[in-house]
């Protein structure tokens, strides 16, 4: 990967990436190991075996004070850009984590913001996993990120079936051929999540990441591939369940997700695997 230094960042306008999260059965989405090879729940052995994707160039700069604050994120073809972005919530998009599950680190991590622009390497559009496989390696390159991961005793909520069973729709592998996943909506909005040819795991990764206050322990086990929709009223991470929704509002998440999926959230105390920093530095220019 040949990696520029704090130049000029080229803006791209495209769709909003679409994100993944990861998780386990019967466990807390789980961080990986450092030096382990990035993978995504859900995906072939076969796909596990190939090279892992990454950036043929990438450009890191401090984001400009003057443009503060609104975050942006998306990608176009095989371009990837990100302004006014924090390294903690880089880690939380590439390791699909919900932000307590990121322990230690130093303070800056979550308080100065970078703009990141990149080219994928090879030919073709990657897949929403692969572009996460690749920021791993930038972050690993470029930040130094280095990690272990410990299981820690914690408030979290788990998922498992209410009683009418499940209400989810496979996904056909001879149409859906490139997995994606994304959400849209703000706090007191309505918000949209789509997932195609997705795993549980990885539909609910990104429902914890975006929108709750602890991380979620699947206790479903369901596997396989689904292609997902959920509409519901998002809340503050803080008071779920508690907002005093307008009349003709989409439901709370608890309720959507028990009406539309067949799923129910409940706050337990549980061990939970959390991704512990050791090492990790602001990018040189160089």
């Amino acid at each position: 990967m040949r990696i520029a230094g704090f130049g000029s960042i080229v803006v791209l306008v495209g769709a909003l990436v679409a994100s993944c999260g990861v998780a386990a059965a019967q466990s807390a989405i789980p961080p990986q190991q450092a030096g382990e090879k990035a993978q995504v729940a859900g995906t072939s052995q076969g796909t596990q075996a190939e090279a892992a994707p990454e950036f043929e160039v990438a450009t890191i700069k401090p984001s400009d004070p003057d443009a503060c604050c609104a975050r942006t994120w998306g990608r176009n073809g095989r371009h990837f850009v990100t302004t006014n972005t924090y390294l903690q919530w880089l880690i939380q998009w590439a390791y699909g984590l919900q932000a307590k599950q990121i322990v230690g680190g130093p303070a800056w991590m979550g308080q100065e913001r970078f703009d990141i622009a990149g080219e994928m390497e090879g030919t073709q559009i990657p897949t929403d996993p692969k572009w996460r496989i690749a920021v791993q390696k930038l972050l690993a390159d470029r930040f130094q990120l280095q990690f272990h991961h410990e299981s820690r005793e914690m408030s979290a909520y788990a998922l498992s079936v209410t009683r009418g069973g499940a209400k989810l729709t496979k996904s056909d592998p001879e149409k859906d051929t490139a997995p994606i996943l994304g959400f849209s909506g703000g706090v007191g909005q309505t918000m949209r999540g789509s997932g195609r040819d997705v795993t549980l795991h990885e539909f609910i990764g990104e429902v914890q990441r975006l929108v709750l206050d602890r991380p979620v322990v699947d206790r479903t086990g369901i596997t396989g591939t689904f292609n997902i929709d959920l509409t519901f009223t998002r809340e503050d991470p803080n008071s779920l369940g508690m907002m005093q929704l307008p009349d003709n509002a989409a439901p709370n998440l608890i309720t959507a997700l028990s009406e539309q999926l067949g799923l129910k959230l409940e706050g337990v105390k549980a061990p939970v695997d959390v991704l512990v920093i050791d090492r990790v530095e602001k990018p040189s220019a160089n």
